[in-house]
């Protein structure tokens, strides 16, 4: 298999390309704005007209040269690695969800709240793309990222500093500003809902927020838990790579191979003295395995 083109034939390049099309038909083919007015988000042609599907379409517009790069740029930045580990189809869920919760607080707040922006359309990908944000930060909290390119920042503190512009700059400019501080906070806003919704459905959100919600004896339990089902999913992968191939893993496998090899890219390289045997208890209880088998599989 064919791990470049693997990586970059799936839906988030498909994203960026598609957003880019829309781009150049903006800007060198729509000289009226059909496109804004159609498409982008306004208020008053979803209540008066029922163009509905402006809460979807708005996301794939953009203003600019510079909103669309920063927007593909946060997509690829945070949308690989969320990708890898969730796959694509939720990841794309998760995407279209926070972007048409963005959308949703957008037509909310202009039309009740914002009077002129009631007749202003609303473009960008923003909003999702901040939802995106909050998910990288709460599945690679220790991660360190460069904030305007300069400065180190984990990922976790990131969230509550991107949050914190965008909720004084939306107080300070009263909604009246050509950036749509309001979709920033509904992407992130709908981010979290559906975290918490899974939480809800007993899946462990403690063990991917950078903050604690449980007691730390209970916390503990549930990394030995997470720990456990790490192993054993990888231990499915490897064999099934041995005993098969490497073609022969789906693309949902072949991303979460990705993920584990992420996790463990930086740990410290070991020595061990014995071969590779999965039913040697020592092998199998052993706290470097998964390392050793990502080694062995290079």
């Amino acid at each position: 298999m064919n791990q470049g083109k693997k990586l970059y034939n799936n839906w988030i390049f498909k994203l960026v390309i598609l957003n880019g099309l829309v781009f150049f038909l903006q800007n060198f083919l729509d000289d009226r704005s059909y496109l804004t007015l159609y498409l982008g988000l306004t208020p008053a042609f979803v209540l008066e007209k029922g163009f509905i599907w402006q809460f979807f379409s708005y996301m794939f517009l953009h203003g600019d040269f510079f909103h669309i790069f920063l927007n593909m740029y946060a997509l690829l930045l945070f949308g690989i690695p969320v990708a890898q580990v969730w796959g694509e189809k939720k990841f794309l869920f998760y995407y279209f969800f926070t972007g048409l919760g963005a959308g949703i607080t957008i037509f909310v707040i202009n039309t009740f709240f914002v009077k002129s922006g009631y007749y202003i359309p609303t473009i960008g990908a923003s909003g999702a793309v901040f939802g995106l944000l909050l998910a990288f930060g709460l599945l690679f909290p220790e991660t360190e990222l460069l904030l305007f390119f300069i400065l180190p920042i984990k990922a976790k503190y990131l969230i509550f500093l991107y949050g914190g512009i965008e909720f004084y700059s939306l107080i300070t400019s009263g909604g009246s500003t050509h950036i749509s501080h309001v979709g920033h906070l509904g992407g992130l806003f709908f981010g979290f809902l559906f975290f918490l919704i899974n939480h809800n459905k007993k899946e462990n959100l403690a063990k991917t927020l950078p903050f604690n919600l449980k007691k730390n004896k209970k916390k503990k339990n549930l990394r030995v838990v997470s720990t456990s089902k790490k192993r054993t999913s990888l231990l499915d992968l490897y064999k099934k790579i041995k005993t098969e191939s490497l073609e022969a893993l789906s693309d949902d496998e072949f991303q979460e191979l990705n993920y584990y090899k992420i996790m463990y890219e930086d740990e410290d390289d070991f020595f061990c003295p014995e071969e590779l045997g999965l039913k040697k208890e020592k092998c199998l209880g052993c706290s470097s395995l998964e390392k050793c088998l990502l080694k062995d599989l290079d």
